[in-house]
């Protein structure tokens, strides 16, 4: 056989082969691991996803929820799991913070994982605060952090995720004496009882509270006032030249998962968030849909690994 030929008709296979994998996927329900418990950010928008993404694929989405340890438990099980298509992990920016904070990381981002697409961005977290605590505005918060006998406590997900590194760097910024507490999801019980006095949060999870009065939202940490509580300032008004805007979901498949069955995911969910109602949930929530394609999500979360890192040292936080 002329080997001028042979190349081409190995590639031709390839693509044969990659081509019907794409059609016979999925071959049953696609479970999508979310390393949170109920209630979560995570949680409630992988689920308004869930339903049309399911009908486009012709298979009902199963969501599994796997809370602990930061979301390591989440993600550890998804890299191990069978890289087909059939298990997903749908996380927020805390991988990055995990494989960042700790010294020996059970997983590489870039490594363990394939990249299927950045979700959605969300330009900052609430500042909350129950009723307990005698403050109106954030500029009263750190002031009376500074004062009070007793530190302000305040909750999140686990050790190394984003409200625990945001908490670190006011302290550094402002000489707060905020004490972290970590729980293995989001500690909104604790904050109403007040267990903790202070929470960084997703609008999508705080907003009943909110309006309910049992929660006070103090600022919201991105650049600018947030549209959907015009009356909540930022951080920056308070803290000169402070946002924190760090915070996405994405979604991601085990590493070695055909690169047709990742596209597909991607369009799918692309898909999805184009719908005006999920567009408005995700809205409603803070957040700004994005629905990136596995290559440009691989640059992004390249990018966030180098950002992350510099926080942590504005922070003084080191690997443990």
């Amino acid at each position: 056989m002329n080997r001028s030929l042979i190349i081409p008709l190995g590639l031709a296979l390839a693509i044969a082969s990659s081509a019907t994998v794409a059609q016979k996927y999925p071959e049953r329900p696609v479970r999508f691991v979310i390393p949170q418990a109920a209630g979560g950010s995570m949680d409630t928008n992988s689920r308004v996803l869930a339903e049309p993404l399911g009908r486009e694929l012709g298979q009902n989405i199963v969501i599994d929820n796997r809370g602990g340890a930061n979301g390591i438990i989440g993600g550890e099980a998804v890299a191990r799991a069978t890289p087909d298509g059939h298990t997903a992990l749908y996380t927020s920016n805390s991988i990055i913070n995990n494989q960042l904070i700790r010294a020996r990381p059970p997983f590489d981002v870039l490594r363990d994982f394939v990249p299927i697409t950045l979700v959605g961005k969300l330009p900052g977290y609430l500042v909350m605060v129950n009723n307990q605590v005698p403050v109106k505005t954030l500029g009263d918060l750190i002031e009376h952090s500074k004062k009070a006998s007793e530190p302000v406590r305040y909750g999140s997900g686990g050790i190394g995720n984003s409200q625990h590194l945001l908490g670190t760097l006011i302290n550094a910024k402002t000489g707060t004496r905020f004490e972290h507490v970590p729980y293995k999801g989001l500690p909104i019980t604790p904050l109403l009882s007040n267990e903790i006095q202070l929470l960084f949060a997703a609008p999508t999870t705080m907003m009943a509270h909110i309006k309910s009065g049992r929660l006070k939202a103090l600022a919201i940490t991105s650049a600018k006032r947030w549209n959907g509580l015009p009356d909540v300032p930022a951080t920056a008004e308070f803290i000169p030249g402070f946002a924190y805007e760090v915070a996405w979901h994405g979604m991601f498949a085990p590493a070695g998962t055909p690169a047709a069955i990742v596209n597909r995911l991607q369009q799918e969910v692309a898909k999805a968030l184009r719908l005006p109602h999920i567009t408005r949930h995700f809205e409603n929530g803070g957040y700004i849909v994005v629905g990136s394609t596995p290559a440009e999500f691989r640059r992004y979360l390249a990018d966030d690994l180098k950002n992350v890192r510099e926080h942590m040292r504005l922070a003084g936080l080191k690997p443990e």
